[in-house]
C-alpha cells in the first residue's frame, strides 16, 4: 500500500488554509503524542503527523510539497531532477525534519516535569521540538533522549504579555529559569535561557480578540456612525499595553479605508516597529431612536443622492488597471 500523502495524514484538503491545517495538526498531536498514548504505534503514527505539520505548516515547504505532489517526486516544473523525496523518505535538499511543536492542551507536564499549570507564569504551554539526530522527543530537561543540539520549545503568550515584555519565571524539568521577554516582541521571536544551558524560546502569540499581528503590524477594525463618516471626528483605542490612543476620523471617510499609528505596532525582523492599523467599517447602529428616524428623513428629503447599482469601469480601464 502507497505510503500516504501529508494531507492525508493531517485528514485535511489540498486547499486547506494555514489555520485548517494547524488545527487539524492540534488535534491529532494531542491523541497520538507517545507521552499521552501508549498504544502499540503511537509513536510512530505521531513522527507521521509531526512530519506533515512541519511541512504543510510552512509556506515555502508547503508550495514545494505542492510541487512535487503536482509534477512528481524526483522532478520539477521543468522536468529536471530535484531531490525531493515522496513521504515517508523525508524530505531532504534544503528542508530539515526538525520535529514539531504542539500549541494547544495542556501538555506542559508531558515535556518540562511535574510543575503543570502552577508553574506556568501566566502562559498557556510549552510545546517541546527535536534536532535532527535526536533518537526521541524532546521531554524534560535532561531526559528524553540525547537532543543532539540545542533545544527548542515554543512558548504561547499573550498579545499583551509580548507587548510590555517582562521576565516570568517557569518550571523547566525540575529547575526555575527565567524567560525574559523583550518589550513589543514579535510573533517567532526566538529567546535563549543561558541558565538552562542551550535551550532556545520561540514566542507564539495567540489570537487576540481586538488585533491580528501581521509581521510587526498590529490591525483591528474602527467601526464607525454613518455621521462619523461624513462629519469626520474621533475615536478612542485602547494599545495592547493599556494605553488609549486617539484616532482622528477624517470628514468624507469611506468603508474599508485605513486609518494609521505609526510606529507603535510590534518589532519587526530588521529592527524596526510596524504600524496599528485600523480599517474602517460602517456601521448602521441596530437601535434608532424616534428623534434620529426624523434626522434620517429630514437628511433623505434634502440630500440629492439616489441608491442604484453600481456601473463597472468600460472594458479597457479594467484590463489596464489588472495589467497595473
Amino acid at each position: 500500500m502507497a505510503e500516504p500523502g501529508y494531507y492525508e495524514v493531517l485528514g485535511v484538503n489540498k486547499d486547506a488554509s494555514r489555520q485548517d491545517i494547524k488545527k487539524a495538526y492540534q488535534k491529532l498531536a494531542k491523541q497520538w503524542h507517545p507521552d499521552v498514548n501508549k498504544s502499540p504505534g503511537a509513536e510512530e503514527r505521531f513522527k507521521k503527523i509531526a512530519e506533515a505539520y512541519e511541512t504543510l505548516g510552512n509556506e515555502e515547504k508547503r508550495k514545494a510539497y505542492d510541487e512535487a505532489l503536482k509534477y512528481g517526486f524526483g522532478r520539477g516544473p521543468s522536468g529536471g531532477e530535484t531531490s525531493w523525496e515522496a513521504p515517508g523518505g523525508g524530505w531532504s535538499g534544503g528542508f530539515s525534519f526538525n520535529g514539531a511543536d504542539i500549541p494547544d492542551g495542556d501538555l506542559f507536564d508531558m515535556f518540562f516535569g511535574g510543575g503543570g499549570a502552577a508553574n506556568r507564569a501566566g502562559f498557556d504551554f510549552f510545546s517541546g521540538g527535536r534536532r535532527p539526530g535526536t533518537s526521541g522527543f524532546a521531554g524534560s530537561m535532561g531526559g528524553m533522549g540525547n537532543m543532539g543540539g540545542m533545544m527548542e520549545a515554543r512558548l504561547d503568550i499573550s498579545l499583551e504579555q509580548a507587548y510590555k515584555g517582562g521576565a516570568v519565571t517557569v518550571q523547566a524539568g525540575g529547575r526555575t529559569v527565567t524567560v525574559n521577554i523583550p518589550p513589543r516582541s514579535g510573533d517567532g521571536t526566538a529567546i535563549s535561557v543561558p541558565e538552562s544551558g542551550e535551550m532556545l524560546i520561540v514566542l507564539n502569540i495567540r489570537s487576540h480578540e481586538t488585533y491580528e499581528v501581521s509581521g510587526g503590524d498590529l490591525r483591528g477594525t474602527l467601526q464607525i456612525a454613518p455621521w462619523q463618516a461624513v462629519l469626520g471626528g474621533g475615536a478612542k483605542v485602547s494599545l495592547p499595553d493599556g494605553s488609549a490612543v486617539k484616532l482622528k476620523i477624517p470628514a468624507g471617510i469611506r468603508s474599508g479605508r485605513t486609518l494609521r499609528i505609526p510606529g507603535k505596532g510590534l518589532k519587526r525582523e530588521n529592527g524596526s516597529y510596524g504600524d496599528v492599523l485600523f480599517d474602517i467599517e460602517l456601521v448602521v447602529p441596530e437601535q434608532v431612536s424616534e428623534t434620529e428616524k426624523q434626522l434620517y428623513r429630514q437628511l433623505e428629503q434634502s440630500s440629492g443622492f439616489q441608491a442604484g447599482a453600481k456601473k463597472r469601469p468600460p472594458e479597457g480601464k479594467r484590463r489596464g488597471a489588472a495589467a497595473g
